[in-house]
């Protein structure tokens, strides 16, 4: 994936939909609490039809985003999705996105039906809302396909924190996460041995980051930590040369049977780990030689630490 491409990945600003009031005029403290929910669903369909089911709602950490920039009008992504408070019917916040089964639909095996588990991620709402789900049509436009009415005290809501043995630490700390860019470094198929390892690739990667505009102009603007997340044996699964593995993030090549193509697919894990600490970007390091990666808007980027254009991806 280019360094151009990854740009639009850590872009995240405001855009327009419903009646709504301008993201300036909307004070965060009145509609939402620093925490982060998460509304993890099930997304179903085929190269025809979608539709989406409710998982779980549960607390993803500290909210590590903006607290003025709440609305997106960069009009990016295939899908966008706006939080709107029920009793004024107001767009209080939004977000383009991608996602895996918007890539999939296009492929020769979405004839059959397929599923993929998904999230959207945003401040913990102070009273109820809706969450609408909107696509691209072929005008360009972003049309509603789903909502769904959610009381933030509702039993159904999972307000807990998550607590895992992960360690985590911070690459990069210029300060309050609400004012600067946050990115997290997970890692897949590094062995409990390999900590080092995983460190060393971490603060590689992340200075080749900071080598290219326009991060290196705005290097003071990003926060980065990282997670280590071990496994038995090193490696991923590799399913088109037979080599498979099972790791804690379920990364694999093959996506989409293409060979290159890293992504995961077990969704609830990868939100889950990353919890950890407050983030807004996720970057997935593979432990791994052979040439892969991929990337998602405003999902993940993936790329294999150890193969010799893994700086310039």
């Amino acid at each position: 994936m280019s360094k151009q491409r990854l740009t639009l990945i850590f872009i995240s600003f405001s855009c327009i939909f419903l009646p709504h009031l301008k993201g300036e005029d909307i004070r965060f403290d009145d509609y939402f609490q620093n925490i982060t929910m998460r509304v993890d669903y099930f997304h179903t369909g085929n190269n025809q039809t979608e539709i989406f089911a409710i998982d779980r709602i549960v607390n993803d950490g500290a909210w590590a985003g903006s607290l003025t920039q709440l609305q997106d009008r960069t009009n990016l992504g295939l899908y966008f999705f706006e939080i709107i408070d029920k009793e004024q019917n107001i767009v209080i916040y939004s977000r383009g996105f991608a996602s895996i089964f918007g890539e999939w639909q296009l492929t020769p095996e979405a004839t059959e039906y397929g599923t993929f588990h998904e999230s959207v991620r945003f401040p913990w709402p102070l009273k109820p809302f809706i969450l609408a789900i909107s696509k691209r049509a072929s005008d360009n436009s972003f049309q509603k396909i789903w909502q769904h009415e959610i009381d933030p005290y509702s039993r159904l809501v999972n307000p807990a924190e998550l607590k895992l043995p992960f360690k985590s630490w911070a690459l990069k700390d210029n300060g309050d996460p609400h004012s600067k860019v946050d990115i997290v470094i997970l890692g897949d198929g590094y062995s409990h041995e390999q900590f080092e390892k995983f460190k060393a690739d971490a603060i590689r990667l992340m200075r080749e980051l900071f080598s290219v505009q326009p991060f290196q102009s705005r290097e003071k603007d990003f926060n980065v930590r990282a997670i280590f997340s071990p496994c038995e044996q090193p490696g991923v699964n590799k399913p088109h040369p037979n080599i498979y593995a099972r790791t804690p993030l379920s990364l694999t090549y093959g996506a989409f049977d293409s060979e290159r193509y890293v992504l995961g697919f077990d969704n609830r894990t990868i939100r889950d780990v990353a919890s950890i600490v407050p983030y807004e970007f996720m970057i997935i390091l593979v432990n791994e030689r052979t040439y892969g990666g991929g990337g998602i808007y405003n999902l993940y980027s993936t790329v294999s630490a150890d193969n010799k254009f893994a700086d310039y991806i």
